[in-house]
């Protein structure tokens, strides 16, 4: 399996904001360097990391987080990844851009880097700014409404925010869909932004300031909904990789309260051996990775695109997303 940096990268920026005691992430922060090596083994066969550029992101600024220095040659895989535009997946660059430029941001501001290589770093940073703010939306969204707090961390973190029209458009979009962030791993990125804050300023907190304000809630359970619905699933397939652009059609009952994920179960339940799929899971939940045998994968720059009709993308994952009784969702193989 590939190693798991991204998911160790969240733990240690999850750490240093609850302030441990010293060295306590020392051994840890010892292992995302090693992943990070392990991980640019695929770099030999495919030319990027084994698990994601977004990933490998997110490892370069927990550790410059914890205000430890990276290696040149880390800095620079990722330098020429967005220098060549290979930063894309899922369809969605803005997450990806907007994390790789929050640690060069961060490598720069905690001078971890000698002057040549901070004036590149600022450069990149540049560009990647005003490439999310070109691929905002007319509903003020950059990107979909989960990379939208990455976009918003990025203007927040190098004073854009203060002259950049997209952040306040983008910061209206993200106030009318905060339903949208009810898991632990989207909240940790909406949350900031809205507080003004970026991950940058976790480097910067004074621990010892801190009041111990960590008390533990009950969550109470979501209501249930009474009653069925009845969700039409499409699943589509255009050239090169199919002949047949049509490969499944057919309505599904669910519970009222059923997300996609459920359509999908209930689905491969009525037809266990023709209707199958997988999903790989992430800090954001569930990531469909393959439908009736097809796989997206990322060498093959294709992923399963979420739509419903006529042509609507979703802002929201599989686990998250809760189709309306009558409406039809399609799955589309689809090139990013």
């Amino acid at each position: 399996e590939p190693p798991p940096t991204g998911r160790l990268a969240l733990y240690l920026l999850g750490l240093r904001a609850a302030c441990p005691p010293p060295g306590a992430h020392r051994s840890l922060v010892t292992w995302l360097k090693f992943y990070l090596e392990e991980d640019w083994t695929g770099s030999r066969r495919h030319g990027h990391p084994l698990t994601s550029y977004y990933q490998y992101g997110l490892g370069v600024l927990a550790l410059c987080v914890h205000h430890k220095r990276v290696r040149e040659e880390v800095i620079r895989r990722l330098l020429t990844a967005q220098h060549h535009g290979r930063l894309g997946h899922g369809g969605n660059t803005v997450d990806t851009e907007a994390v790789v430029a929050l640690a060069f941001t961060c490598l720069e501001q905690r001078r971890l880097v000698e002057t040549r290589l901070a004036a590149e770093l600022r450069a990149a940073v540049h560009s990647a700014s005003k490439s999310m703010a070109e691929a905002q939306g007319p509903d003020g969204i950059i990107g979909n409404i989960y990379s939208t707090p990455w976009a918003l961390q990025v203007f927040l973190a190098t004073d854009m925010c203060q002259t950049e029209p997209a952040f306040g458009q983008a910061m209206a979009a993200l106030l009318e869909n905060l339903e949208a962030f009810g898991t632990a791993a989207t909240m940790a990125q909406v949350l900031p932004v809205l507080h003004g804050r970026s991950y940058l300023d976790i480097a910067s907190a004074h621990c010892q300031e801190e009041l111990d304000v960590l008390t533990p809630t009950d969550v109470e359970p979501p209501p249930e909904v009474p009653g069925n619905k009845t969700v039409q699933l499409v699943v589509e397939c255009p050239l090169p990789w199919c002949y047949e652009l049509r490969l499944y059609d057919r309505a599904v009952a669910v519970p009222a309260a059923a997300s996609l994920l459920d359509v999908l179960r209930a689905a491969a339940a009525l037809q266990p051996h023709d209707f199958k799929f997988h999903t790989q899971d992430t800090p954001q939940g569930p990531f469909l990775t393959q439908v009736l045998g097809l796989e997206a994968r990322q060498e093959k720059r294709n992923y399963w695109q979420l739509l419903t009709t006529p042509n609507t993308p979703l802002q929201m994952g599989i686990a998250d997303y809760r189709p309306q009784d009558g409406e039809t969702l399609i799955l589309r193989l689809s090139e990013w």
